[in-house]
């Protein structure tokens, strides 16, 4: 499906959460944003060789206003220190010690860790679970030493390595935030500015910035909301780690480096080299992550949310199809998995799921069994027939429930909301 195809897709999404039950199963965008409490959604899809197409639903928003990208940023931040990598400035594997001059990672009784840039990347130093919540009008902002010593006016604790580093992935803001000194010291160039030589002009990025002064610039700006829909005190907060959290975008923008990505992993990019592109989406740990992007089966990227804010980057290679959804909500999760439920039909590699393995009669309990029809249709008793359709991760869901159901070895699973039953089949 072309990018110019999406309004029509837009009107008819499947909701992803059952508990509004005054609205229908499917429902159009402007629907769910009402039902949701999210006063804009911004999208963009970019397909390689395609016109890219991008649009704005909501009020005083278009597809040039911009939002926190929160935690996508160090999807673009990673991708910007791989380049450096690729031009011999810094080596993923060399100590970090080597390159940090304002501040060292802290010895603990003695034992001083050693930490790759690779596993700053791919979450496995074992740094200390740390998250940034910004700064509001009037607070003082810290500079990032003081974030990484936990000093004044930071609000958040000091880092430190308080698990074995490359033994595991655990995701954590600290990764990033030393990530970011790291490449200041090296390159003696303030990160935002890093980031528009390395990453933002090259890829023609106009509407985006590391700057937390950017916003006001700018003039198009989607102000945060809180869950309620009440908007944030100043419109946004202020991250001062924006390795981590501080990089502002427009999801047009945001496309670009899923295509660019895309084009390196193909072999066709001027801007990084194949090697290194597929370095990038390889998990580094079982269970972890690539070097700054998730990956997922068919697809790789990554979401994101700050306080008022939630955004979702996913690029589907084999299509060279890049989508990214920003909400001005921090909580717009079902808006945003609605999206890329349909994305994944037109772009991803559903499972083909048939009667053959699900059919059949399960015992859930003494009294009580349930029984999946070769129509993908579920029959409790005392209950009307219940129509399942399949998901893009291959699981089933019941059309008008918060339930999903999955069969493995002739076991069925069955979630309700937090309660999970098991039932073998007859």
């Amino acid at each position: 499906m072309l990018p110019a195809e999406w309004p029509s897709v837009l009107t008819r999404l499947d909701r992803q959460s059952q508990w509004l039950q005054a609205s229908p199963d499917q429902v159009g965008l402007p629907e769910l944003m009402r039902l949701y409490d999210v006063p804009a959604v911004s999208l963009a899809v970019r397909q390689d060789g395609a016109e890219p197409w991008s649009q704005a639903y909501g009020e005083q928003v278009s597809p040039r206003s911009i939002f926190q990208a929160c935690s996508i940023s160090k999807h673009v931040a990673a991708f910007g220190t791989v380049r450096l990598v690729d031009h011999g400035v810094l080596d993923l594997d060399e100590n970090i010690e080597a390159y940090l001059t304002s501040w060292r990672l802290p010895a603990t009784d003695g034992w001083r860790p050693v930490v790759t840039i690779r596993q700053l990347l791919a979450h496995t130093a074992g740094l200390s679970y740390n998250w940034f919540r910004g700064f509001g009008p009037g607070e003082a902002v810290p500079e990032m030493v003081d974030v990484l010593a936990g000093r004044l006016p930071a609000t958040s604790p000091p880092v430190r390595a308080t698990m074995l580093p490359g033994s595991a992935f655990r995701y954590s803001g600290s990764h990033y935030a030393v990530l970011q000194q790291l490449l200041e010291d090296v390159t003696r160039t303030g990160f935002a500015e890093l980031m528009q030589s390395l990453v933002l002009a090259p890829l023609g990025m106009d509407d985006s910035s590391y700057d937390q002064d950017f916003p006001h610039r700018h003039g198009e700006v989607a102000a945060g909301h809180h869950v309620n829909g009440t908007q944030l005190r100043g419109g946004w907060r202020v991250q001062p780690e924006l390795a981590g959290a501080g990089m502002w975008t427009t999801p047009s923008d945001l496309t670009r480096v899923g295509v660019e990505m895309a084009q390196a992993i193909a072999g066709r990019s001027e801007l990084l080299s194949r090697e290194l592109a597929n370095e990038m989406i390889t998990p580094q740990v079982p269970g972890g992550i690539g070097l700054g992007t998730f990956v997922r089966d068919d697809r790789f990227g990554h979401t994101g949310g700050n306080a008022g804010y939630g955004c979702w980057l996913f690029t589907w290679p084999a299509t060279g199809t890049t989508m990214a959804v920003m909400t001005n909500n921090e909580m717009a999760d079902e808006v945003r998995r609605a999206v890329l439920a349909a994305a994944e039909h037109q772009y991803g590699q559903t499972p083909q799921v048939t009667s053959t393995g699900v059919a059949g009669t399960y015992d859930v309990h003494d009294g009580y069994s349930i029984t999946i029809t070769d129509d993908l249709v579920l029959h409790a008793p005392g209950q009307p027939p219940i129509t399942l359709r399949v998901q893009p991760d291959g699981r089933l869901r019941a059309v008008g429930l918060d339930c999903e159901l999955t069969v493995v070895d002739q076991v069925l699973e069955l979630r309700q909301q937090d309660l999970v039953l098991t039932a073998k089949r007859r």
